[in-house]
């Protein structure tokens, strides 16, 4: 067992870090009189781009990702406000907006181009943000009044009326799994409900208004940001901090995820985008237009290469994210199990330590991801390389406090 059983102690092991600075694809403008965009949302198939805007006129537009060709331009009528929140539904055969006073727009998407086919009155104020659900059949709005409502799609009947939060619901999302929901107030505080709007967890900690929530692509952790300046990640199961991320010097507006979780996206009235290691929390880069004031609204694309923004001056930027990683030098103190080494088709890992859930990615010497491992529960774990072809690989072991490295050859 020896023989095939040890620790690889790498010469000046191995961090990954993104290499090139992002790149801008395009530039469009999101209304016709240069209003603020005030959210932004991708396709499920990364093909499309969603604005809304503010009013007067209010528009909702979409781009095409690869060419930025505008396929779509419709302006709210001269009775509606701004537009607030705009979303895609997962099999992207509705589109959901929320006006400014409460009324949201329901869009059929499966013909040519999107078709209106209800107008919801809320009830309430106002109206700042929607989600419809992984199942496609609901949609969530954050309103005032304190309310959070959730409306079954295509009827439009009221399926759940929640009180949330004292006054503004200023934002909410869906787990990717669909059995939580979760809200941000200008109550600074985060909750976290049970898809049918029963309260699980309120998550104290922010100092000012949330702007926007998330939750992580394992259903593990909410990430939220705040007028506070601050992005902070909780545990979605008991509602406890994680961690609290720092470096805007600003309202941080919006935020997303990468979709292998591995990374946060933030934009911020600073002027600046930041990309963060969602395990650790240090800065990976920082990216912006120059003037380009406030950054409202981001949002990360399902296939990990592009990023948008949209910001105060109506400018839609779509941004080429590298996604080959660099392999830089450092020192690492913690090493793991590996065998056998070199290996043909499976893989035993053993960690020094009982974690709690942690996450296996494989790199191929070039730093591109190859293979992702989630929702790993047990010290010690036999995975398969299936697909891999010969060749030196590097595997990267993610746990809530620790991130480890180490390398591997395949050899068939």
């Amino acid at each position: 067992m020896n023989s095939m059983k040890f620790t690889l102690a790498l010469i000046g092991s191995l961090c990954f870090q993104l290499t090139n600075a992002q790149t801008v694809d395009w530039t469009k403008k999101a209304n016709p009189v240069l209003n603020q965009i005030n959210s932004v949302a991708f396709s499920s198939n990364g093909q499309k781009v969603l604005s809304g805007t503010n009013c007067h006129p209010a528009s909702i537009r979409i781009f095409d990702v690869t060419s930025g060709t505008m396929n779509w331009d419709y302006t709210v009528g001269s009775s509606y406000m701004c537009i607030m929140g705009v979303t895609f539904s997962s099999n992207t055969n509705y589109i959901a907006a929320i006006e400014e006073f409460g009324n949201i727009f329901i869009f059929d998407n499966t013909g040519a181009l999107p078709v209106i086919i209800d107008t919801i009155n809320t009830g309430t104020s106002y109206g700042f943000s929607t989600a419809i659900s992984p199942a496609n059949d609901k949609v969530a709005v954050g309103c005032s009044n304190g309310k959070m409502k959730i409306y079954n799609i295509p009827s439009g009947a009221l399926a759940y009326d929640i009180n949330a939060h004292p006054s503004w619901v200023t934002t909410v999302a869906y787990s990717p799994n669909g059995n939580y929901i979760v809200t941000g107030g200008n109550d600074d505080k985060v909750k976290i409900w049970s898809n049918a709007g029963t309260l699980l967890h309120t998550c104290t900690g922010h100092t000012g208004d949330i702007t926007s929530v998330k939750v992580t692509p394992d259903n593990n952790f909410v990430i939220s940001s705040s007028k506070d300046d601050k992005i902070k990640i909780w545990n979605i199961s008991n509602g406890t901090l994680v961690k609290t991320i720092n470096g805007h010097t600003n309202d941080v507006n919006g935020i997303d995820i990468s979709p292998d979780g591995t990374k946060i996206v933030s934009a911020s009235s600073d002027s600046t985008c930041k990309i963060w290691d969602f395990l650790t929390g240090n800065l990976h880069s920082t990216f912006g237009v120059t003037d380009s004031g406030a950054v409202i609204s981001v949002a990360w694309s399902p296939n990990g290469d592009k990023i948008i923004t949209g910001n105060i001056k109506s400018d839609a930027v779509l941004w080429s994210v590298p996604t080959t990683l660099s392999l830089n030098q450092t020192v690492l103190n913690d090493n793991f199990l590996i065998f056998p080494n070199p290996t043909q088709n499976t893989l035993n890992i053993e960690l020094p330590f009982e974690p709690i859930i942690y996450q296996i990615n494989i790199y191929n010497e070039f730093g591109q991801l190859e293979k992702m491992y989630s929702n790993i529960k047990t010290r010690t774990v036999i995975i398969d390389t299936d697909g891999l072809s010969n060749g030196v690989y590097f595997i990267e072991v993610q746990t809530h406090t620790h991130k480890l490295l180490n390398k591997f050859i395949i050899n068939k």
